[in-house]
């Protein structure tokens, strides 16, 4: 297996490097932003051109950043989630408070929390940019928190079991999740890229140091 990283203490090569080259085996792509045509993206995309498998995958990665393609994944697989709708215009049954994530190609870390129906309307015109792009609207029923998943290992402890859950069925390395915590439960509303300084990259280093002993 070929691992490929931004980090350098643990990788085989940078993505720069590895884009340049062709691949003759496996490859375990760990980036901390897998967006479509990002850098994250873009290597696993070369593997895939060379019929090798790749971690995460190109469906997986428009699996977990595509808010709809997540949710509906995540509920066959029985992670807890709230519902959401896909919408353009706001309606008047539409009441906050409400989560939205913008559903378009050109738009990242797009959470606005609604917490006055009366603004909804205008919200949703413009993450819709007047209705072309849909806009996924999730209902708040609990506490709204930010957690960076690694290898299933959470930067909040209360989430632990959640996104080690989370890693099992999605299989992206590195990734921001937005969840609600409802009674003790955790809820998966989103997810999106983590940022360089959000990484708790000595977690990363020490989780691919063990598949290193597996492979």
């Amino acid at each position: 297996m070929i691992i490929v990283s931004e980090e350098e203490d643990e990788s085989d090569s940078s993505p720069f490097l590895f884009l340049r080259q062709p691949v003759h085996d496996s490859v375990l792509n760990v980036n901390h932003d897998y967006r479509y045509l990002r850098m994250g993206y873009y290597v696993s995309a070369h593997a895939e051109t060379y019929g090798v498998e790749v971690s995460p995958s190109c469906t997986e990665i428009m699996d977990a950043y595509r808010n709809p393609l997540l949710i509906e994944k995540a509920k066959r697989n029985g992670l807890p989630t709230n519902g959401y709708r896909l919408i353009t215009k706001s309606k008047e049954e539409f009441c906050a408070p409400a989560m939205l994530f913008a559903v378009n190609p050109f738009t990242n870390n797009s959470m606005k929390i609604v917490r006055s129906s009366s603004k909804l309307p205008e919200i949703i015109k413009k993450m819709s940019m007047n209705a072309r792009f849909p806009v996924s609207l999730h209902p708040v029923s609990g506490e709204v928190h930010e957690i960076v998943q690694m290898f299933g290992e959470s930067t909040d402890d209360e989430t632990s079991e959640f996104t080690s859950k989370f890693y099992k069925i999605f299989n992206i390395p590195i990734c921001k999740l937005i969840v609600q915590i409802h009674d003790g439960n955790v809820i998966l509303n989103h997810c999106e890229p983590a940022t360089k300084k959000e990484v708790e990259w000595d977690v990363v280093r020490e989780k691919v140091h063990e598949l290193r002993k597996l492979i």
